[in-house]
């Protein structure tokens, strides 16, 4: 068995430096694009480029799970996807998942040796010197691709769930959290290295101050205070879930447990300001001074509500013409992005709905909405 595993792993590592040779850091490694609007939007296939343009969205948010990186067909569609949108002006943002799969290919990226039960993502593994290694070879696979082509990086999918989308095992919050900083620095430090006008994401759902579960999951509130401390001498920036509290109710402005209070249960469209304001508090500012980075990452309003009483296609669309007038007002966000341009099929079953168009890539009322709001 050790034997087996220490062939897996010496075959890993010829595969990223097989993948890292082949490929040269582009001319313009300092690359940042500023985006002409915060209207945003998340794609995951080129097809739906051309549709980012009608919509007059200046940004897009995609997914990479890791594997991808050590799969070269997979590289090559995502160079082309990202220059069908740096032609159109269009600014990316790469979320990193840590996915299983990788385990075919580098498994000392992940955390643990077998998959978990509710585990979507995974953390990075900073247990060990390989760990670390091998995030730094993935890392300068994406970037020696995609470096001059990706604005910003999102590292991870909500990380203040470590049960289903950062899972690492059961911990207390402070190792969690040194563990999660141990990576973001990894992955920051090799991105800067490569392009230092990247920006670089920690992202966390709307969960400030609920949601606990003991060794697994911990509210933003009392993460963020401890990530920045770990993490002050970096330019971080969050990257923020600003969904309704009932992802079946587009209506976010009735929320019930979205409080006008420091310490409220969620922070959503409704007190977003609550959250900037946290922002701008001395200590939470950068090494410049500046209030950090911030991105809604994530948002989605379905034009399915069972509590609304089914199809609400009007609806949808007025509530993202009132969430974006609210991000668009607050001088401190900087992105704005719907999930997702079109909708999918297994998200229907629970009537997730979030698209701008159909399954059948027909425009809902929200896509002209969105279109024009400002």
């Amino acid at each position: 068995m050790m034997i087996k595993k220490l062939i897996k792993r010496a075959a890993a590592a010829f595969l990223a430096a097989a993948l890292c040779a082949s490929f040269t850091v582009p001319a313009y490694a300092d690359f940042y694009r500023q985006p002409a609007n915060k209207e945003g939007v998340l794609i995951n296939e080129e097809a739906q480029v051309p549709s980012v343009s009608e919509l007059g969205a200046s940004q897009v948010i995609t997914n990479f799970p890791i594997s991808w990186a050590y799969q070269q067909n997979r590289l090559n569609a995502c160079e082309s996807f990202f220059k069908a949108m740096d032609v159109r002006g269009i600014s990316v943002t790469v979320i990193v998942l840590n996915d299983w799969e990788v385990s075919r290919y580098n498994p000392e990226l992940l955390p643990v040796a077998e998959p978990a039960a509710g585990a979507s993502y995974y953390g990075f593994n900073t247990k060990s010197s390989q760990g670390l290694q091998a995030i730094r070879d993935a890392a300068g696979i994406m970037m020696t691709n995609f470096g001059g082509l990706v604005s910003n990086w999102v590292i991870g999918n909500e990380i203040n769930d470590g049960q289903a989308w950062n899972y690492v095992g059961p911990m207390d919050i402070d190792t969690y959290c040194s563990n999660y900083a141990t990576s973001f620095r990894t992955w920051y430090d090799t991105i800067k290295g490569f392009n230092p006008s990247a920006r670089v994401f920690m992202p966390f759902d709307f969960r400030w101050n609920c949601g606990q579960v003991e060794g697994y999951k911990f509210g933003v509130m009392d993460m963020l205070p401890r990530l920045n401390t770990l993490l002050k001498d970096t330019d971080y920036g969050i990257a923020w879930h600003a969904y309704p509290e009932v992802f079946t109710d587009p209506v976010f402005w009735e929320d019930k447990y979205v409080l006008e209070k420091a310490d409220t249960y969620i922070i959503n469209m409704k007190n977003l300001h609550i959250l900037t304001d946290q922002m701008q508090k001395p200590e939470m500012l950068s090494p410049a001074g500046a209030v950090r980075h911030l991105i809604l990452s994530e948002q989605g309003f379905t034009s399915v509500s069972p509590e609304r009483g089914g199809e609400c296609l009007e609806l949808q669309a007025q509530c993202i013409t009132e969430a974006y007038r609210i991000a668009a007002a607050n001088p401190y966000v900087e992105a704005f992005f719907l999930n997702r341009m079109k909708d999918e099929e297994a998200l229907l079953q629970v009537n997730y709905a979030f698209g701008l168009m159909d399954v059948n890539g027909n425009k809902k009322p929200s896509f002209e909405a969105y279109k024009n709001a400002q």
